[in-house]
């Protein structure tokens, strides 16, 4: 972090106006990140060289030195991009508005700001809540994506792997259904019923969810983002939660080269 210059009558010159919203687009959600967008609202231009985000909703502090020195001459707005430390479960600090603290400097000297953080779609109180139904399921049972067999009928199954925990007192739940991505859909809609109850203590268990391309436009796969992030709906405590499904990367090849030999697009 910088350290402010000592002015020549003693008090440190005071920040260039910046603004700093919070987004998440949709490349970033599967990256883990976010973006700082910032906006040089002063008649000068400003040199941003650290941005690091902070909210009580987060575990830690995300971001820090920029990969090089960013100019923002009057008017103009960069979007950077902040790593996302895990968020925590915190439903008192919701409302609390985040912050990111600027390295900058200007023809006046440099100095370390912080600056309030527009979250106007409230991307961390989101991630928070997510994180809350991620623990409450959690706490009885982990679901994953662990595996894809191919069928020769233009389908595949997603094998889920659903491991109690041990702690036979931690309740039960029942794993209500999956929802489909941009890119793969069920054979029977956009939404596969799953019907299974789990309780704490059970044995481990597997379950097939046979999954099929919603779409073959070879734009679509290629830059594919997260077609093959499906939502796990569960019922916890008498709710529904939706939480992301777990899925190791291996899973996600498997997925996006199953959609293109489907549709024709591998040699």
């Amino acid at each position: 972090m910088g350290v402010a210059l000592a002015a020549c009558a003693g008090a440190p010159p005071a920040p260039p106006p910046l603004s700093v919203t919070l987004v998440q687009q949709r490349g970033d959600i599967v990256s883990g990140r976010v973006q700082l967008r910032i906006t040089n609202t002063s008649n000068a231009a400003v040199t941003v060289t650290s941005a690091v985000l902070r909210s009580p909703l987060l575990a830690a502090t995300g971001g820090g030195d920029t990969k090089r020195p960013e100019t923002l001459h009057p008017g103009r707005t960069i979007d950077l991009p902040v790593a996302l430390p895990d968020s925590r479960c915190d439903p008192e600090a919701a409302d609390a508005a985040p912050e990111a603290v600027l390295d900058v400097s200007d023809d006046r000297g440099t100095l370390e700001q912080t600056v309030a953080v527009d979250d106007a779609l409230g991307v961390l109180p989101r991630l928070s809540a997510t994180q809350c139904d991620r623990e409450a399921l959690a706490s009885v049972a982990r679901v994953s994506a662990i595996a894809v067999s191919v069928s020769g009928d233009g389908t595949a199954a997603l094998l889920l792997s659903v491991e109690p925990t041990p702690d036979a007192t931690a309740g039960s739940v029942e794993l209500v259904s999956l929802r489909g991505t941009p890119l793969l859909r069920f054979p029977q809609g956009t939404e596969a019923p799953l019907g299974l109850t789990v309780a704490a203590g059970d044995a481990p268990t597997t379950t097939a969810v046979p999954v099929t391309p919603i779409r073959c436009d070879a734009h679509a796969i290629a830059e594919d983002k997260v077609g093959t992030l499906f939502d796990l709906v569960a019922r916890v405590d008498g709710r529904d939660v939706v939480v992301p499904l777990d899925r190791p990367q291996a899973v996600a090849d498997a997925l996006l080269a199953f959609t293109a030999s489907v549709c024709g697009l591998t040699p």
